[in-house]
């Protein structure tokens, strides 16, 4: 059995009150004939002020819906929509990646819609510009739609623009050749997939509260959703949702959009082959502008006079790498110890499979140790090496950063690549969690919707701009270099320097062992 949990507002014996994720997951467990294996629990929660909903006339009262009060771990680490696994330790978060788990589950006959090898919509939204915009861009337009009417400038929302231009652009699927027709008959392509059901809600709502039927400027997107509702039979699931539409027609203009696909093509992601160019002359320059601003020395690890117990997990390395790996991650399971207090919840960030969590859960046998990744396959991995291990103190969390609201205590993360690093560092700070990070690929720090660089109050007062600082990420990337070992000691000072001015103590040191004594590899300590 699984367990999907969602919000609702206000719940009768057939009617719910619920946001739009929630009439999404239900409605596309609805279409799935609501497969038996499957519990759907339903969250009463008090909806915010001007928060947008639909309703949804469906009978409660049948024996998978239950109206709960409570939400056991590792669900209730997340925002909804949550699905638990069985084995009742794993759970996955965000709606892309809940309806996958949804799909799973509901027998062979829906497997198709999860697309060649499976691998629809399996990217996050941190780093696929498709999965943000099924699973945040649509749902956020059609939220403002429903909380109101467009006003007088009657233009449609961007959102559809986007997706007008999508539906023109060919398709981008695999073996793409042996397709006559080019044009996109789904909204990726040639095959009906679990993306065309997700959006077909938020463009439903668009469509029937704009009265947006018969607009000839979005031709495909109505061409589209007809079919979808028709062919495919989902219109008769979304009867069951219920709000008003706006009372007149508008005489609606298209805004001007990049005529690009939405899918695996984002114009903004950061692309190593595309950097900035950086001269010698940017890094000085940079350098310079920091040069009244003090460098945090390198210290000892925490961890430097702990002994870890002689039977750690090995990690699951080629043996070329093992020597090298476990003392990467003996330094920072000693680290992580020296923080850790009895009953506290730790949280391995960019778990991967788990090499770092499994020793920090054999260590602290009274911790709870949460393995939290994005990548499906990672975790997947995880899961084997915890029935082998038979740990009782682990959860596996599939989710975004964004997606973990549980509180903890301490967090940690070996190689969160680039501006992961950061990301994993506020989401620390804002739970006042004790941090020990081992950052990697500082060419990778970009611009993001958390953190803006600098970061740090005495890096911000020196002047140096956000590309000054991302020249010294590239700079740093110059691996066993005099230069690379400054810009890695820069950036991390940044880092050190913001948890300083949030009260934290610091400690910037280098890993020690054998394997990478001539390895330019850093722990930050925060405490």
């Amino acid at each position: 059995m699984g367990d999907l949990y969602v919000t609702v507002f206000d719940v009768d014996e057939d009617t719910l009150t619920a946001p739009v994720e929630t009439a999404i997951c239900l409605l596309i467990f609805s279409y799935l004939d609501s497969p038996s294996n499957v519990k759907v629990h339903l969250i009463l929660q008090e909806s915010k002020s001007g928060e947008s909903h639909v309703q949804l006339a469906i009978d409660v009262s049948k024996p998978r819906f239950h109206v709960v009060q409570h939400i056991p771990p590792p669900a209730s680490f997340c925002s909804l929509p949550v699905f638990n696994l069985n084995d009742s330790i794993s759970c996955v978060a965000g709606l892309c990646s809940v309806l996958r788990q949804l799909i799973k589950h509901s027998g062979d006959r829906w497997q198709h819609l999860l697309g060649f090898r499976g691998a629809c919509l399996v990217a996050c939204a941190e780093i696929s510009l498709w999965t943000k915009f099924c699973e945040v861009d649509l749902i956020s337009c059609a939220k403002s739609v429903l909380n109101s009417c467009p006003d007088a400038s009657e233009t449609l929302p961007d959102e559809l623009a986007r997706l007008e231009a999508h539906l023109s652009q060919p398709i981008r699927v695999h073996n793409v050749r042996k397709f006559k027709d080019h044009r996109h008959k789904y909204a990726e392509g040639p095959l009906f997939l679990i993306t065309d059901l997700i959006l077909a809600v938020p463009v439903f709502i668009l469509l029937e509260k704009l009265q947006l039927w018969s607009e000839p400027s979005i031709p495909l997107i109505t061409q589209w959703a007809q079919f979808i509702l028709e062919d495919h039979e989902f219109k008769r699931h979304l009867k069951q949702l219920s709000f008003s539409s706006c009372d007149r027609k508008h005489n609606w203009r298209l805004p001007a959009v990049s005529q690009i696909s939405l899918y695996k093509r984002d114009p903004t992601r950061y692309k190593p082959r595309h950097k900035i160019f950086t001269q010698q002359s940017d890094i000085e320059s940079s350098l310079d502008t920091l040069s009244a601003v003090d460098k945090i020395p390198y210290g000892d690890p925490f961890g430097c006079e702990i002994h870890l117990p002689p039977d750690i997990p090995v990690p699951d390395v080629p043996d070329k790498r093992i020597e090298r790996k476990i003392q990467q991650l003996s330094n920072l399971a000693k680290s992580t110890l020296k923080v850790a207090r009895v009953g506290d919840i730790v949280v391995d960030f960019c778990s991967g499979s788990g090499h770092l969590g499994f020793i920090l859960a054999h260590c602290l046998p009274q911790c709870t140790i949460v393995l939290l990744d994005n990548k499906e396959k990672s975790l997947d991995r995880a899961r084997q090496r915890l029935i082998e291990l038979n740990f009782s103190n682990v959860y596996i969390v599939q989710a975004n950063l964004d997606y973990y609201i549980g509180k903890f205590n301490v967090g940690v993360s070996l190689h969160a690549c680039g501006v992961a690093t950061d990301l994993v560092i506020w989401k620390c700070l804002q739970n006042k969690a004790s941090i020990v990070v081992c950052p990697c690929c500082y060419g990778g720090i970009q611009q993001n919707h958390v953190v803006t660089y600098p970061q740090s109050p005495e890096y911000k007062e020196s002047g140096l701009s956000e590309r000054g600082y991302i020249v010294l990420g590239h700079c740093a990337d110059q691996a066993g270099s005099e230069q690379g070992e400054k810009g890695m000691q820069v950036v991390d000072t940044d880092r050190c320097l913001l948890a300083v001015s949030l009260g934290y103590d610091v400690t910037l040191a280098k890993l020690v062992g054998s394997a990478l004594k001539f390895l330019p590899t850093k722990i930050l300590i925060f405490s």
